[in-house]
């Protein structure tokens, strides 16, 4: 697993809901270290040092309002663009298609376009793959973090460090 996948990996289950494991061992042990990318741990550290003193309470219920009351910060990558209309729907259809394509096995009722269940894929599958998918929904993830950033919201970190994986691989394609 390359740095990036690990950040889509961590990223993926940071972005979910919060459990009561993760933030004890988050609390018990240094992420950062996995990270020889200087500029990945400091955009990640914000975020990690507001899981640290924040409750577990008030981590869910931030979460809660951050991303399940407003539309302008849903997860769901296609709902900004498409709301719930017909073309929405086929949009995850094909979506769904290419992730199972690459391998991607759905364990989960959560949308295709569900960003932690995207990041998860990218995570798993070789970023020639995954770099498609995050391209497609690049506008989207900028534009949640955006939206973020307007509510000074920690988990905008989250977001950014994303955004700096996927610039790194498209220069990295730019290179080859």
């Amino acid at each position: 697993m390359n740095q990036n996948q690990k950040v889509y990996s961590l990223v993926s289950t940071l972005l979910q809901y919060p459990e009561r494991e993760w933030k004890e061992w988050l609390e018990q042990v240094d992420v950062l270290e996995e990270f020889s990318d200087e500029s990945i741990r400091l955009t990640l550290k914000p975020f990690l040092d507001y899981m640290k003193k924040t409750s577990y309470e008030e981590l869910c219920k931030s979460y809660v309002y951050t991303f399940d009351f407003y539309d302008r910060t849903t997860l769901y990558l296609t709902y900004t663009v498409f709301k719930d209309n017909r073309d929405r729907g086929s949009i995850l259809v094909q979506l769904r298609r290419q992730m199972m394509d690459y391998g991607m096995e759905f364990t989960t009722e959560e949308l295709p376009d569900y960003l932690p269940l995207v990041l998860e894929f990218a995570s798993i599958v070789p970023e020639k793959h995954s770099a498609k998918i995050l391209q497609l929904h690049l506008r989207s993830i900028q534009n949640l973090e955006l939206e973020l950033q307007g509510v000074d919201s920690p988990y905008r970190y989250l977001i950014a460090t994303c955004l700096k994986c996927i610039e790194s691989t498209k220069e990295n394609e730019k290179v080859s």
